[in-house]
C-alpha cells in the first residue's frame, strides 16, 4: 500500500471503519478511531485491540476493506 494512501485513510474525517489484510494472512478491523494509531509519516500503523497492540508496516498490507 502506498504511504500517501494510508495517510489519507488514517486521517480522513469523519472516520469510517475499515479492515486491513496483511501478507501473512492476518486481518485487523479498525471499527473506531480509538483502535488506530499511526506514525507521522504514515509508514507504520498500530492496531489497539481489547487485549493486544499490533504494529503494522504498511508494506505488509495487501488489501484494505472499507466497511
Amino acid at each position: 500500500m502506498q504511504v500517501a494512501d494510508m495517510k489519507d485513510l488514517v486521517h480522513r474525517a469523519p472516520f469510517r471503519p475499515f479492515a486491513v489484510r496483511l501478507s501473512s494472512g492476518a486481518e485487523y478491523q479498525f471499527l473506531d478511531r480509538d483502535d488506530l494509531g499511526a506514525s507521522k509519516d504514515g509508514r507504520m500503523i498500530f492496531y489497539f485491540g481489547e487485549s493486544q497492540t499490533v504494529r503494522i508496516d504498511t508494506d505488509s498490507i495487501t488489501e484494505v476493506v472499507e466497511q
